[in-house]
């Protein structure tokens, strides 16, 4: 215990406080694709696994929950401790992935403490500026890291036994978040192409990636939970709207910095000693950041790889040694209790301001369109409405079924089987599909609308709509049909 408690130790604290810290400071409020995934739990929790979506209000399209197992245990424990359970969740996975990466760094290092925690502190930085998200890439990010020091433990140290621990977390993730499992493969297939250059056996790998692949056929919707990622992602239709999809752009100064460590790294690289540098840490970089460029979403998996290639080069790397002991150990002890004090009052404050709602304006829209479908004696789920992308997720979370929601896949005719209905809201909002076509063919009873929407407009008094709710700072209104 003593040895726990000594200052040199607080080290280690320091360095998972400060990326936790930034995390706090920029994410106070639960993602917005927390709202349908909360729906799909819930669906699930009560209903069981559906291959009919249950969430929209069309009829007949095929879905297949890709993240079905997350979204359940996202209900249960928001049923139980409410969005600052969600939030604390995401904290923890986030602390998870910390400890993950400081295992990698000090493995890849040969055991060098401080330059490993440096790393950990870096990389926990950069995914905490815009990827640590209550969403279910958080445990994504846990599996992706763990078999990464799976595969790295065998490479270096002969641990075949800890190999069949894969197609374990092969059942997880295509149970949790199907998106990302094929993610497992292209690690393990680094480290296969890897032994051509190094002393350890491919056919281990090879056997468990079989194996892997086969267990990644239990789940509820078999094949098809494969093949869906793939479908997805080679149609057109989903670009543009979905962010993660989208190039990584200079949009942001969080992004510009990020680029500005790719760059850093590449430097580094340049000018540290090659040896030591293994071919799967050069494939990890190149091959995630040509990924990462591509898209939004492929950028956290190449933050997650960035810094190893050079960790090698510089593993030799020691701070000098304190001249003034006493004096360091006061700062130490100082800035730690700061930083702690700090940290738990963002903490608390930021869980204690959590609120149930994407944001103050939409629930007072959506409470007002409550009241008339309470007056008009309907049933939430049949009343037929109009939202766009972003909202359709929280009016699922209140009981609604939406035109539209930003689960994107599930409105493609390659996934859904019947209607391309995202390409329809794209066409709409271009002004390709009229807003008499919507209308004529979807009949919708309440429009609610934001101020971009080509439904937020003032003359919509000739298409029989009324007023029922109208925010002028925000431009979001509510509109009901005219008996």
């Amino acid at each position: 215990m003593k040895k726990i408690l000594k200052w040199r130790n607080l080290k280690y604290l320091v360095a998972f406080l400060l990326p936790i810290f930034l995390v706090l400071m920029r994410v106070r409020a639960v993602d917005n694709d927390s709202w349908f995934v909360l729906a799909e739990g819930r669906e699930i929790w009560e209903n069981g696994v559906y291959f009919e979506d249950k969430l929209a209000m069309h009829e007949g399209l095929k879905v297949i929950v890709q993240n079905y197992g997350f979204a359940v245990i996202f209900w249960l424990i928001y049923s139980l401790l409410g969005v600052g359970g969600l939030y604390m969740g995401m904290l923890v996975c986030f602390v998870v992935i910390l400890w993950l990466l400081y295992k990698i760094y000090l493995l890849v290092s040969d055991g060098n403490e401080n330059f490993s925690l440096g790393l950990m502190v870096v990389t926990g930085a950069m995914l905490g500026t815009l990827f640590v998200v209550t969403r279910a890439q958080m445990v994504s990010y846990v599996i992706f890291l763990l078999v990464m020091y799976i595969l790295e433990l065998y490479a270096r140290k002969g641990a075949k036994k800890l190999l069949w621990a894969i197609p374990l977390l092969s059942l997880a993730q295509i149970n949790l978040h199907a998106s990302v499992w094929l993610m497992m493969f292209i690690l393990m297939a680094v480290f296969v192409l890897d032994t051509a250059r190094e002393d350890y056996k491919a056919k281990p790998i090879i056997v468990v990636g079989v194996v892997s692949f086969l267990v990644g056929l239990i789940n509820p919707y078999g094949l098809e939970m494969i093949w869906f990622v793939v479908k997805s992602y080679m149609d057109g239709g989903i670009q543009g709207l979905v962010v993660e999809m989208q190039s990584f752009a200079f949009t942001s100064i969080w992004m510009v910095m990020i680029y500005v460590m790719i760059a850093s790294t590449i430097a580094l690289g340049f000018f540290g000693k090659s040896e030591g540098v293994k071919l799967r840490y050069l494939l990890f970089f190149i091959g995630f950041l040509a990924l990462g460029l591509n898209t939004v979403k492929g950028m956290s998996q190449m933050i997650l790889v960035m810094l190893i290639p050079i960790v090698p080069m510089y593993k030799n790397f020691r701070l000098p040694r304190l001249k003034n002991e006493e004096r360091a150990r006061f700062v130490t002890l100082g800035f730690t209790a700061v930083l702690l004090g700090f940290v738990g009052v963002r903490l608390v404050k930021t869980v204690l301001e959590l609120e149930d709602e994407p944001d103050a304006v939409m629930r007072m829209a959506v409470d007002r369109l409550e009241e008339r479908v309470a007056e008009k004696e309907e049933q939430k789920s049949e009343v037929r409405l109009y939202t766009g992308y972003n909202d359709g997720g929280y009016l699922e979370f209140r009981g609604y079924k939406p035109y539209i929601d930003p689960r994107a896949e599930v409105f493609l005719e390659t996934n859904n089987g019947k209607e391309d209905i995202l390409v329809e809201y794209k066409d709409f909002l271009r002004g390709k599909v009229t807003r008499e076509e919507l209308l004529e063919k979807y009949d919708f009873e309440y429009i609610v609308a934001r101020e971009d929407d080509p439904f937020n407009w003032d003359g919509m008094e000739e298409y029989g709509f009324e007023v029922i709710f109208d925010d002028e700072a925000t431009e979001t209104r509510v509109y009901e049909k005219k008996a």
